[in-house]
């Protein structure tokens, strides 16, 4: 009987130690880890490497540099900032872009390098185009190709850095036509070797004249510039486009440039069509010729513009 007793007693203290010494099987569960709770050794988790994001489907009009070359556009060089390089075209990702190789920058003129290119719009746009411009858009881009700039952790990654410059256009009066400047902070350039797209939206600024651009001009161009370079780099440019003041994207006259003689005449060549197929079916027969008149066909004669441009 005391061995039975014995036997219950024991029973009992391990059911107590069961249940905190409470009595009370709730608690047991209150306070029991759920399985939400509990968590695994923490394991080294696989990271991807940062990628480019996609390039974005350009306008119907815009320059792609699949319908024109780099004979478009040179490099100038007309100040101690100036860097000089090479320009060609060259496909990114499948993308055909304007490429400037620059040639000249290193790391002890970093600091003040700028990278100018010019872009004839003779060969983009006709005469009668040029009042129609409001503001260009276009696409820029960099790739690294040193180790030049130190972050702040005093790495010194492959990365172009900061992305941004300026540009304008000379009028025929000879004054300055500035450009709204841009800034490429919100792409992945210091994590990547190659930039992200940056898209700028270069607007007219009021300058001395209060002009844009139109059909008087003689030499109208689109100036691209980058500065605040942090790393040595190359620049691309792509999908140029001229938009008027609604907004509507203008359809490029591309041509091999038209250039005004002292009269103002328009000598532009277009872009000559292609040869028709040979015929296969026989000649007609020769029409009757027409009556000598001794008089040859007009010529056209352009206008001549003797007015001066509004000041």
């Amino acid at each position: 009987m005391m061995k039975k007793r014995l036997t219950a007693l024991l029973l009992l203290g391990a059911m107590l130690a069961a249940t905190g010494c409470s009595g009370n099987a709730e608690s047991s569960e209150a306070t029991a880890p759920t399985a939400a709770e509990v968590t695994e050794a923490p394991t080294e988790a696989e990271t991807e490497a940062p990628t480019n994001a996609p390039f974005p489907e350009a306008d119907a009009n815009a320059v792609t540099f699949d319908n024109v070359g780099a004979d478009i556009a040179e490099i100038v060089v007309d100040d101690d900032t100036s860097v000089d390089g090479t320009l060609t075209v060259e496909s990114v990702d499948g993308n055909s872009m304007l490429k400037f190789t620059d040639t000249t920058t290193t790391a002890d003129n970093i600091s003040k390098a700028v990278q100018k290119i010019r872009f004839d719009v003779t060969k983009l746009l006709a005469k009668d185009q040029l009042a129609l411009v409001d503001h260009i858009e276009f696409d820029v881009c960099a790739v690294a190709k040193d180790t030049v700039f130190v972050n702040d952790e005093g790495e010194t990654p492959k990365v172009p850095g900061w992305i941004g410059g300026g540009g304008g256009t000379e009028t025929c009066d000879g004054k300055w036509y500035g450009f709204t400047d841009f800034s490429a902070s919100g792409i992945q350039e210091y994590n990547l070797e190659r930039s992200d797209l940056y898209h700028v939206n270069f607007k007219f600024m009021l300058a001395a004249s209060g002009r844009k651009w139109d059909e008087t001009m003689t030499e109208p161009y689109l100036q691209i510039m980058r500065w605040g370079i942090q790393n040595i780099s190359d620049f691309y440019i792509d999908n140029i486009t001229f938009y008027d003041a609604d907004g509507n994207s203008i359809p490029l006259t591309i041509s091999e440039g038209w250039a005004a003689s002292g009269d103002g005449e328009d000598v532009t060549e277009a872009v000559p069509e292609e040869a028709p197929e040979e015929a296969t079916e026989a000649a007609p027969e020769e029409a009757p010729a027409e009556e000598e008149t001794g008089e040859g066909p007009e010529e056209e004669t352009a206008e001549e513009t003797t007015e001066e441009p509004a000041a």
